[in-house]
């Protein structure tokens, strides 16, 4: 497997530790300044996390050849707890979004994520049910690449801080960006991996020869 897949799971299953801690721990977990609102909807948070970070583990090893030629039960069976987390934290996610930090710009990108999320993950379930294998891995990607925005996220927030003054004058500008920069690339990166794997086959294999 390529050196960014291995970077891939490596982030995923940080992120995703962090997540089931935060279900374990509880408060002790939250960010200072996104504890109160957390603490007000245990609801919306708790199974935000839990889905979350099922599928965001769960995910990434779905994009293993091996996996999927050698397996195709494990990777039907592990497809369905996917499945699960999305619509989880899909769910979650929508209904936090409306709570979040930073007003109206928050809202709006938390929530276009969460419907994102559980739109893409839908429909990758349905075109697969169909027996569109090549559909269902498009759509796959596209779901995956909102999933890991709880990655992206945690990458780039403590940038945008320090570029907006510090943890005191730049959360909260930075929050208002990171609601949209944690997928919005990864989208648009998607979208890349999609059309590049449409190509005839001869075309990638001479890309492939270039990049190395």
């Amino acid at each position: 497997m390529p050196k960014t897949w291995w970077a891939m799971v490596v982030g995923a299953l940080v992120i995703a530790t962090y997540a089931g801690l935060t279900v374990v721990l509880g408060d002790r977990m939250f960010p200072a300044e996104l504890a109160d609102s957390f603490r007000s909807r245990p609801w919306g948070i708790f199974p935000h996390a839990l889905f979350g970070g099922t599928a965001l583990a769960l995910g990434v090893f779905q994009f293993h050849r091996g996996l999927l030629q050698r397996h195709r039960g494990r990777h039907r069976l592990l497809g369905k707890i996917y499945l699960i987390g999305c619509l989880g934290t899909g769910v979650a996610g929508s209904y936090m979004s409306f709570f979040s930090y930073g007003g109206l710009i928050t809202h709006l990108g938390f929530a276009v994520l969460a419907v994102g999320t559980l739109t893409t993950s839908l429909i990758a379930y349905l075109v697969i049910r169909r027996g569109e294998v090549v559909r269902h891995r498009e759509w796959m990607i596209r779901s995956y690449a909102l999933i890991f925005a709880a990655v992206t996220l945690r990458i780039e927030l403590p940038i945008l801080v320090v570029i907006f003054g510090g943890p005191v004058a730049g959360f909260l500008p930075a929050y208002q960006v990171i609601a949209w920069l944690c997928w919005v690339p990864n989208a648009a990166v998607g979208e890349i991996l999609i059309r590049r794997s449409r190509r005839p086959p001869l075309v990638r294999a001479v890309e492939g020869l270039r990049l190395g």
